[in-house]
């Protein structure tokens, strides 16, 4: 069934191919055309390049299997035979395709079907090498026993990944998604293995006297430098010697304030939040007569998040420090920690009522110690949550009285009308689940304390609820004549002037809709992006013309 399959695969293949070579002649194809005949080269090219890849490091790996059968897994064998034999010949035919078109047509290299491709399959060998680099690494330390297969997977992946990243390089900072995906897959195993390492030795420091006995196979804490051996060199090669040097544009910021500081801002406070709650329950709550080892062994897990989110998000802070800026990604990322905070927070407050309700009802558990673990959970909720909601949204609210446009904000309204609409609906659910449960058991004559009892988890989520919905009404209700700012998107940009690779994606990055470059042999001085968008800022229409004349930019509306 797979050889059919790879048959059928084939024989596409050869039918577009001949489609193409019989659409090219004789005259210029349409840009439609184009597409589709992108589309359909560069996804049988990955499909080629995926199923080459695995049947040749399948087959090798058997080879490195020093000592074992090879009519062992015949399965296997005929799988990676006909991977191979069908997908190598189809890598070979699809690549001189693409390398005639590469050399034929100047927009082939700027288009996003190549860009894609590449990125897709430079993303997916990758990840196919790291698991390869993880367990030969395993193996050399004396963590795992020897597979042939890893160090194949390792070898071939690795020389498909280097071949198209080099690729990729040529492009240059048109490919910067590519980068950006790299750097935060080398970003999220970096700070997996820094955690692990920080947690791990935490956990023999607790553990000292062999109190808990661990039933794992491999060290620990080998296994985390493992991780950070993985994770580094790649985010050297993606983020330290490609990203980090591109131009700092709508993208790039993304990665940083969301992938950078955002995430890790999130992972720190949930980590220590985990540990004021572990410490809190050994001094005041619930042990359940565990001794310190056993109570503290898991919070090693916490202080090891915690670190590693604060020492990632230190350093992406550091990259915006020098931007006084308030570009609409900073406020993106305030209000997204500020509703963190806000939530952390009224999770709080709601335990405080559910706690407060169970101490004066029926089966009282509140005085328990075990009752007393809800409200230590919900004083860190308070502790942690509060203070962090109150310094973020204050410096929110200082830089609107500061700055209009802070006020006009899309950002700052999507924020409002969500906490508002989000707790509202809230408040609303559970002021109909208070009522039927009230009238539940005074129309079966169950009426009682107990009745109260139970709406407790209703009575908090009404009163959380209904006051940040109310808080955020207020403010909304206050600036709802402001005007909104809302960016220019879908315009038609056709730029007049100097060859350049990158302006046009740069410039649509910025400003959003279609830009387009025709190169005029009288060019004027190179490009220059920040006047490009003051430019067509200041100049009303959705279709432009913007000309590089030899001394400065025009721009002119076109109309139809």
């Amino acid at each position: 069934m797979i050889a059919a399959i790879f048959f059928q695969v084939l024989f596409l293949g050869l039918l577009f191919f001949g489609a193409y070579k019989l659409f090219s002649r004789g005259g210029r194809r349409g840009g439609g055309e184009f597409s589709i005949r992108r589309l359909f080269h560069y996804s049988l090219l990955y499909f080629s390049v995926i199923i080459s890849g695995f049947g040749v490091s399948g087959l090798l790996g058997r080879s490195l299997d020093f000592g074992k059968v090879i009519a062992e897994s015949r399965t296997d064998l005929a799988r990676n035979l006909s991977f191979a034999i069908v997908g190598v010949p189809l890598v070979y035919l699809f690549a001189r395709w693409s390398n005639k078109n590469l050399r034929e047509d100047s927009t082939e290299r700027t288009s996003l079907a190549w860009h894609a491709y590449l990125t897709i399959t430079s993303i997916t060998s990758l990840v196919i090498a790291l698991n390869g680099l993880h367990d030969t690494l395993s193996w050399l330390i004396g963590n795992d026993a020897y597979r042939g297969n890893a160090l194949a997977q390792l070898l071939i992946w690795s020389i498909i990944w280097f071949f198209h990243l080099r690729l990729s390089r040529e492009a240059g900072d048109a490919n910067r998604a590519q980068y950006l995906i790299g750097s935060g897959i080398g970003l999220s195993i970096l700070a997996v293995g820094l955690g692990g390492l920080v947690a791990n030795t935490l956990e023999q420091l607790i553990n000292v006297n062999q109190e808990i006995i661990s039933i794992e196979r491999t060290d620990p804490i080998l296994n985390s430098a493992i991780t950070i051996l993985m994770g580094l060199p790649v985010w050297i090669i993606y983020w330290l010697r490609g990203a980090l040097t591109f131009t700092r544009d709508f993208l790039w910021h993304a990665y940083v304030f969301l992938a950078g500081i955002a995430a890790s801002f999130i992972t720190t406070v949930a980590g220590l939040s985990v540990v004021l709650y572990d410490v809190l329950v050994w001094f005041l709550g619930d042990t359940k007569n565990q001794s310190a080892t056993q109570h503290f062994f898991t919070t090693a897990n916490a202080v090891g998040a915690a670190l590693s989110g604060l020492a990632i998000w230190s350093y992406h802070r550091s990259l915006i420090q020098e931007e006084a800026e308030r570009t609409e990604l900073r406020r993106i990322y305030e209000y997204i920690v500020t509703g963190v905070s806000l939530v952390a927070a009224s999770l709080g407050i709601l335990m405080i009522i559910v706690a407060a309700i169970e101490s004066v009802t029926p089966s009282d558990i509140s005085t328990t110690r075990e009752g007393s673990n809800s409200l230590i959970l919900a004083a860190t909720l308070l502790i942690v949550g509060s203070p962090l909601w109150w310094m973020f949204w204050n410096r929110i609210e200082r830089a609107v009285l500061r700055d209009k446009a802070d006020l006009a904000s899309p950002t700052r309204r999507i924020y409002l009308l969500m906490l508002f609409g989000v707790a509202g609906v809230a408040a609303v659910v559970s002021l109909i689940t208070l009522i039927f449960l009230f009238f539940d058991d005074l129309l079966n004559s169950e009426l009682s304390g107990t009745t109260f009892r139970d709406i407790r988890f209703a009575v908090g989520i009404l009163v959380t609820n209904a006051a940040i919905s109310g808080y955020h009404w207020t403010i909304y209700r206050s600036e709802r004549d402001t005007p909104v700012e809302i960016f220019r998107r879908g315009r038609h940009i056709t730029l007049v002037g100097p060859s350049d690779a990158h302006i046009a994606q740069l410039l649509k990055e910025q400003l959003g809709g279609n830009v387009q470059l025709w190169v005029s042999p009288d060019s004027g001085s190179p490009w220059n992006l920040q006047e490009l968008v003051d430019l067509i800022d200041a100049t009303e229409g959705q279709e432009l013309l913007v000309i590089n004349e030899k001394k400065k930019l025009k721009a002119f509306p076109i109309h139809h």
